[in-house]
Order: structure tokens, then sequence, then C-alpha cells
């Protein structure tokens, strides 16, 4: 496995892949990996010819400074995950490396899809997002990207954002992974005590029971919605941020509950803010 630390030794590297005809998959993280990540490095080394995986931790979507500085960091098993997936390519850099002179006063949008969720949850997060990913996207050149669909909504941007301004990527949503419990997997999961993480599983919890609700022919969703949100407010120690049923294609409200669509969570347990959804499709 190869370590690189500079956009131009990486690009220098995969440019000679890309001449003898390798197909470069990406999958861009910000490390302390779990078997989450694992699964999309698995999904990447089955559909292309090198895997490359980013390990950066990226300051400019985070808009709470003590968040930033309260991610965990676990270089060396990282590197470790990475070696026993098959990843071909580990790129390493420093926040010097990635924003020179500093984070770059350029704001990146796409309105449509940033109305509600974590976009107005976490202001600049998405604007942050799609900057590293620009960048990263410029130094690796993949053909095709994985990211989970956990974070659904920065899935949806990022496949907007490469569809308008014509990246040559394929983005590719694969789907959560989960504990054998049901907690969706996450880096922040390790800032959880045990008991936590037993309250955390109402968010999936919540999640199935307005799936079953729309499945057994409950089309309101506002109903669903409560019935939902009755599931979380059974823990005292679990803080809405938010609880949504939308178009998953537009992350619009629908007036009623057909085709596809998108039960999304998110929630605090203490400091540590967790996210969650479930896709489904609904006949007309």
């Amino acid at each position: 496995m190869i370590i690189c630390r500079t956009p131009e030794e990486t690009n220098s590297r995969i440019r000679n892949w890309k001449s003898e005809g390798k197909r470069i998959g990406f999958v861009p993280t910000m490390g302390f990996l779990h078997e989450g990540h694992a699964d999309l490095f698995r999904r990447s080394v089955s559909e292309s010819d090198k895997t490359v995986v980013s390990i950066f931790v990226n300051p400019a979507q985070f808009n709470d400074p003590e968040d930033y500085a309260k991610y965990p960091v676990d270089t060396e098993s990282d590197l470790e995950v990475c070696r026993s997936k098959e990843v071909d390519l580990v790129f390493l850099p420093d926040r010097e490396t990635m924003y020179p002179g500093g984070i770059p006063e350029v704001v990146l949008q796409i309105p449509h899809l940033m109305r509600n969720l974590c976009a107005t949850s976490r202001p600049g997060h998405f604007e942050g997002v799609l900057l590293v990913i620009s960048r990263l996207f410029h130094f690796v050149e993949p053909d095709l990207a994985f990211f989970g669909k956990k974070d659904y909504q920065q899935y949806l941007l990022i496949r907007e954002f490469c569809k308008s301004l014509g990246f040559p990527v394929e983005v590719i949503g694969c789907e959560t992974v989960r504990s054998p419990e049901g907690l969706a997997l996450s880096s922040r999961n390790a800032r959880l005590s045990e008991s936590e993480k037993e309250e955390a599983l109402l968010i999936s919890r919540a999640l199935r029971l307005g799936e079953s609700q729309i499945r057994s022919g409950n089309r309101d969703p506002i109903l669903v919605r409560e019935i939902m949100k009755d599931v979380l407010d059974s823990s005292s120690k679990l803080r809405l941020d938010y609880l949504e049923v939308l178009n998953a294609d537009t992350l619009e409200a629908p007036e009623s509950l057909s085709g596809n669509l998108l039960l999304a969570v998110a929630a605090f347990l203490g400091s540590v803010r967790l996210i969650d959804n479930l896709t489904m499709r609904v006949s007309e």
C-alpha cells in the first residue's frame, strides 16, 4: 500500500495507473475507520482496478470548533484497516497541504438540496464538504467515488455537484452499515458510553416504526412523524435536532407518502450528534 502526503505525489501515482487503463475508485474519509468505511473499501476494490482512500479531518465542514477538536483520530489504526482491505493508495494530507494559506473564502452551494436537514442545523457544513470534495476530486481524478448513505443529504449533494460542474465521476451510494442491534456505525459512536449506545438504538427503532406505518398504509406524513417522535421522546437523554419525512429525490416535504421516501433523524446524546435515515419506495 502506498502512502502519499502531497497532492502532487498522489496525482502522479494515479496518472500512471490511468495511463495503464486502470479505473480508479475513491473513498474520501475523515479517519477513525470502522466497518462502515471497510464496506466502502470492499465495494471500491470489487468495482475498480485501483482503490484510493483519503484520510483528512476537514475543518471547513465543522461549524462547531469544539466538535472539530474532539473528532477522534487514530492514524496508525486507520492505515492498518486500509492495508487489510487491500487499499492501493492512502492520501494522508495535513491541513496546510489541503488548504495552503488557509481555508479559501469560496462558497459552494446547491440551494434546492440545502433547505433542510443538516444544511440548516449545521450552517456552513455542506459548503465545507463540497469545498474539500472538489479539491480531492482534482487531486485524485477518480472514475468512481463511494459514499455511505447514512449521510444521505451529503450523497445527494455530491452527486448533483459532480453533475452540475462536469466532474467525470460516478458517485455511488452504499447502504448504511449497522451494529447487530441496529445502531448506524459512525466514528462519533466512540464518544458514547455503553448506556448511551443503548439509548441511541431508539433512533433506528423510530425509523423502522415509521417505515412500518407507511407500509401498513399510513399516508399522512404528519401523523407518521408524530408516531416516530413519540419513540424518540421516550428517552430523557436524547435531544432531537430534526425528524423529517421527505421525498428522497428532492428532499421536499410530500403532501402524501408515495414514491421514493426518506425518513431522517438527527439527535444529540450529550454533546454527540448522531444522524440516521431510512429510504423506501412506496407505489403510487
